[in-house]
């Protein structure tokens, strides 16, 4: 996907898919954002660039930060998806 593409999309909001309470994604300027329920009450994000062989950006496997709701994973998620977009466009 050219970068200028990227760009525009990014100027988009991130909406969510799925149960936002269980399992959710997000599709959002070529990255992929997963929230997941696991065991023990906790929750696992990730984001993928769609573009690059699904290169995994970030997830929570990355931090000693435990996601105690959807919202905290899913703005996790955000965040990354936000850090990494604007770092591959030199915003």
């Amino acid at each position: 996907m050219h970068p200028e593409i990227r760009k525009i999309l990014s100027q988009k909001d991130i909406e969510w898919y799925g149960d936002l309470e269980d399992d959710c994604s997000a599709r959002w300027a070529g990255l992929i954002l997963r929230a997941e329920m696991m065991d023990d009450d906790r929750w696992w994000w990730a984001v993928s660039d769609a573009k690059n062989d699904l290169l995994e950006i970030d997830s929570s496997n990355n931090h000693d930060l435990i996601c105690k709701t959807a919202t905290s994973a899913r703005t996790r998620a955000e965040t990354a998806a936000k850090e990494y977009i604007h770092s591959f466009l030199g915003l």
